[in-house]
């Protein structure tokens, strides 16, 4: 029989309740419960190829929504509510019912004739444990019989931490019928995370000063990778804004936006003419003690997306996440008040300016405009939160990217993470 508790690749069946925005779903069904927990009939989540799994989805009215749910693998929604696994590696499930994501379930999949090395993280913070493991072909703990090695130097036991940042190898060393074997080596990163400043672009096709700040946030980002911009538009009733966000008076209310253009540098802080980069390129890159990952998946018109965080000092129950999905190369006449200013990169495209290229268009909003709720997470420990969405016919696929971040009480932004639809953006 398989020995249970065995370490993850990925941390393993976190049980924090995700719910997922579902007002661009339509005929979703009335349902009267606020939570879903996905169990499977495998005693453990350590798993061989070609093994088939049930899952078992519950409400908490107590009753089973299996037949009625959608279950996603590694973000790709399957038929019914089993799966064989095919292929190495760790894979996440969750299941979808009614607007209500549960949570999600980690599985280790292996396929060996030999003993097999095991590694709780790939990617792992200053000072997080890693733990190694060593299994047999039919899923056994083995662990106990072998010595790990990091970087070629015997450690004691099988958990290693490190304070020092950067790439090292793993192997373990064990015996075989008399003989030293050893596994191959496994890599693994020591990080410190990254700051990704946000920047939040309040403008209207209609405003002809606007285009200043886009210049700005341009010449931004052409310099550092590690800002993430978001475009948020809104219509006039003289000017009609196509890409107008439904929720702006929202955000205008809670950052004191009077007036168009505005801007604020990690939500709260107002970036104001002439737009200095200084400020911004300053921050971007420093390091700091939260990190966010994004992966996503979209299947037809259905965006499944699953959003991790994870910090050196652990989560607060104040603590906020903001997950938006943006569009790029939206075309729309943009009116233009530097036409005949020639120290400005629009002197003379017109005013209007045809056919601009309007770029970080805030789409949608996975979550509250101004955050949801985080559990409680303590120091070094994984958050996980999944959505599925439906995508409107008129976005361009290929041009839609995901924006996260993690706020604080005050609302602003402590750390962000960008990455393309399809992508999968680890911590960075």
């Amino acid at each position: 029989m398989k020995t249970k508790n065995i370490p993850r690749i990925l941390l393993a069946l976190s049980f924090v309740l995700i719910l997922s925005c579902s007002k661009t779903e339509e005929n979703t069904p009335i349902i009267n419960i606020d939570s879903l927990v996905l169990t499977t009939d495998s005693p453990d989540q350590l798993l061989v190829v070609d093994e088939v799994i049930n899952f078992i989805l519950t409400g908490d009215d107590g009753n089973i929504y299996t037949d009625q749910a959608t279950f996603y693998v590694n973000q790709t929604a399957i038929t019914g509510s089993s799966f064989t696994f095919s292929e190495e590696g760790s894979i996440d499930v969750y299941a979808s019912y009614g607007g209500i994501n549960s949570n999600v379930v980690n599985f280790d999949v292996i396929n060996a004739t030999s003993n097999t090395l095991l590694i709780s993280a790939s990617k792992v913070l200053r000072s997080q444990e890693l733990t190694f493991s060593l299994v047999d072909p039919q899923g056994n703990d083995v662990s106990s019989d072998a010595t790990f090695y990091v970087d070629g130097s015997a450690i004691s036991g099988n958990t290693y931490s490190s304070g020092s940042t950067g790439m090292s190898e793993v192997y373990a060393e064990y015996d075989q019928v008399g003989t030293p074997t050893q596994t191959d080596p496994l890599s693994f990163v020591v990080y410190i995370p990254k700051r990704k400043v946000v920047l939040e672009d309040y403008t209207g096709a209609w405003c002809g000063y606007c285009p200043a700040v886009a210049a700005a946030a341009e010449s931004a980002h052409a310099v550092t990778d590690d800002i993430a911009i978001v475009a948020v538009h809104e219509t006039s009733f003289s000017f009609p804004d196509p890409m107008h966000f439904d929720e702006i008076q929202t955000l205008k209310d809670a950052f004191e936006v009077d007036g168009l253009p505005a801007a604020r540098i990690n939500r709260t802080t107002e970036w104001s003419d002439p737009y200095p980069t200084s400020g911004i390129i300053s921050m971007a890159g420093e390091d700091t003690d939260l990190a966010i990952a994004i992966a996503s998946q979209l299947n037809g018109s259905d965006l499944a997306v699953s959003v991790k965080a994870i910090s050196e000092v652990g989560i607060q129950a104040s603590d906020k996440l903001v997950v938006y999905l943006l569009e790029d190369g939206i075309i729309n006449d943009q009116i233009n008040y530097y036409n005949d200013d020639p120290t400005s990169p629009y002197y003379n495209l017109g005013n209007p300016i045809p056919d601009f290229v309007h770029n970080e268009v805030l789409r949608q909003s996975l979550t509250s405009v101004l955050g949801d709720n985080m559990s409680e997470t303590a120091a070094l420990n994984e958050y996980n939160r999944s959505f599925t969405i439906s995508i409107p016919s008129d976005y361009i696929r290929e041009n839609l990217s995901i924006v996260a971040m993690v706020v604080s009480a005050d609302n602003s932004a402590k750390n962000a993470q960008f990455s393309h639809v399809g992508e999968d953006k680890d911590y960075e």
